[in-house]
């Protein structure tokens, strides 16, 4: 069950953010979509099971689409608390009954330049100018571990074959609509309970500020406070928005020189990495995982792509 902090009424939740992490890998690579020829994946060099060592698997890829997710564990506090969580939500009017849920902000680490927070925004503002994917936080919005395992399965594995209801076309592992050829991630159950909110700004100091939200995952706070009536979203519909309008892609010609522009700095600050250089290696797609796993290890930022591969992938 969810832990109860010491003297408080504080609930923190009993799993940690790589649970959160390893159960959305395992659902998004579950996924396929056979008649579009597009898959969600992690894309770092730590994850070398579709990829690997072998280079020439490259050559199947058509374009892709990097995203971003850093993975919170949720913590709460009930209504009755005098917690600043749930003063600051009543002073706006936002809901707290019968408890709201939130997560910090990371702390500046020894080996770091910059905060978490600010390096996820920096991804997302150049992303969104390139109008090439997203980057936001990930949390779930349940507090206890049983309750979050029993939902993964139950109603996540066991019901996620029937999630489409619309004139359904069924392709191997997948139900895709084949008529309007959109992915209803909505029809997903455990992508509807998590919360997804893209870090709204830059800030001096973010380690000393919280995001809360109620346990449907609306009424989001910024704890300043200040209410984002517009900040969060269900996963479901995150992924809804990467996926919809799949235009604009990163290909193997062009591919260095937008992980350039990605990483570099571009006059609204300092670039992403301090030692940015041009990326190397004969395959373009080497560089991206590499900067997929300096960003792991570095900063806890999960890189994931949408990937679109040729007619001859097996």
């Amino acid at each position: 069950m969810a832990r109860t902090k010491k003297g408080s009424l504080r609930l923190d939740a009993d799993f940690t953010e790589d649970a959160v992490a390893l159960a959305i890998e395992a659902l998004l690579t579950l996924i396929s979509f056979p008649s579009l020829r597009y898959t969600l994946e992690p894309f770092s060099r730590s994850q070398e099971r579709w990829l690997g060592a072998d280079a020439k698997l490259g050559d199947r890829i058509r374009g892709f689409r990097p995203f971003y997710m850093q993975f919170k564990r949720p913590s709460g506090f009930p209504d009755y608390s005098s917690s600043s969580i749930i003063s600051d939500r009543k002073s706006l009017g936002l809901e707290t009954f019968p408890r709201a849920l939130f997560f910090p902000l990371r702390q500046k680490r020894q080996h770091h330049y910059e905060y978490q927070h600010n390096i996820l925004h920096k991804l997302r503002r150049r992303l969104k100018r390139m109008e090439l994917g997203d980057a936001a936080y990930v949390c779930p919005l349940f507090l206890d571990r049983s309750a979050y395992r029993t939902h993964i399965h139950l109603a996540g594995f066991s019901r996620w074959t029937r999630f489409w209801r619309h004139h359904p076309w069924e392709l191997e592992d997948a139900i895709i609509n084949h008529g309007s050829r959109q992915i209803r991630f909505e029809r997903i159950p455990m992508l509807t309970e998590h919360v997804t909110i893209p870090p709204h700004a830059k800030l001096a100091n973010p380690s000393q500020h919280k995001y809360s939200f109620t346990e449907r995952g609306t009424d989001l706070c910024f704890h300043s406070p200040s209410h984002l009536p517009d900040g969060s979203m269900p996963l479901a519909t995150f992924l809804k928005k990467i996926t919809g309008g799949l235009g604009n892609k990163i290909t193997l010609e062009n591919a260095d020189e937008i992980l350039f522009k990605l990483q570099q700095q571009d006059g609204e600050g300092p670039e992403i990495i301090q030692d940015v250089q041009e990326p190397r290696g004969e395959n373009p797609i080497e560089s991206w995982l590499d900067w997929g796993s300096f960003l792991k290890r570095k900063y806890d930022i999960d890189q994931y792509a949408i990937i679109f591969w040729d007619d001859t992938r097996p």
